[in-house]
């Protein structure tokens, strides 16, 4: 129950700050840059484009509210409450992913329509933003300013991205497929082509173990945080 009421206010939060009103202007700039990609890329750049905008979303907005909420001292009157760290931080990835499984749609459907499989397109989305808030959390609890977060999440993220490498048919290694993000292409490729239940197993099941670490981690590292 406390979960669902901070997520409801952060939804708030980010609605009050523009972050809805900002994020309709980038999809109304990506829909129009997309009438310009020729039919044989367009599938794959929107597919590339959705992996990194949830990606970024996530990463972003996630480390610049919590410095913010720590520069404000929120930490301290907040966790003197009976809500729990992994609460805060199950609201944020909930939150966070609303708003990118908003954006996915409403840059996909007006460019190429409803996704060939909807319901793996947006566990993609959803699972995707959720870990790369995560990264973005975490990354932010370990900085003290905003140079040094911006330069830990890019070097805290920039493993996850290799399996761009592949998706795009320059380079292979199985190795990529022990990363999270093999498994966010395959689900988000759920927009231009039928995705298997197998693969979608094998997706969902990689993203959530990769999630289940990557919160244990950041509630350890918010801990942490917040005694010191």
């Amino acid at each position: 129950m406390r979960t669902w009421r901070m997520f409801r206010f952060d939804v708030r939060f980010q609605w009050k700050h523009g972050f809805y009103f900002a994020y309709a202007l980038v999809c109304l700039v990506y829909a129009g840059i997309l009438q310009f990609v020729e039919e044989p890329y367009l599938g794959h750049t929107l597919v590339l484009l959705t992996f990194s905008d949830p990606s970024a979303l996530g990463l972003l907005m996630a480390g610049g509210i919590v410095l913010l909420e720590r520069g404000q001292g929120i930490f301290a009157s907040l966790f003197a409450t009976p809500v729990k760290i992994m609460e805060y931080i199950a609201a944020k990835c909930l939150s966070l992913s609303c708003l990118s499984l908003l954006a996915a749609y409403a840059i996909h459907v007006p460019v190429r329509g409803w996704p060939v499989s909807p319901l793996q397109f947006s566990l993609g989305v959803v699972l995707t933003s959720s870990f790369f808030t995560l990264i973005g959390m975490m990354a932010a609890l370990r900085s003290r300013s905003v140079n040094a977060y911006l330069m830990l999440a890019q070097f805290y993220s920039l493993i996850f991205v290799l399996p761009v490498i592949d998706y795009w048919g320059v380079g292979h290694t199985m190795l990529f497929n022990l990363l999270p993000s093999q498994g966010s292409l395959i689900l988000l490729d759920g927009a231009i082509r039928p995705v298997g239940w197998s693969e979608t197993a094998y997706s969902v099941t990689s993203l959530g173990l990769w999630i289940s670490l990557a919160g244990w981690w950041t509630n350890r590292t918010m801990k942490g945080s917040v005694s010191s």
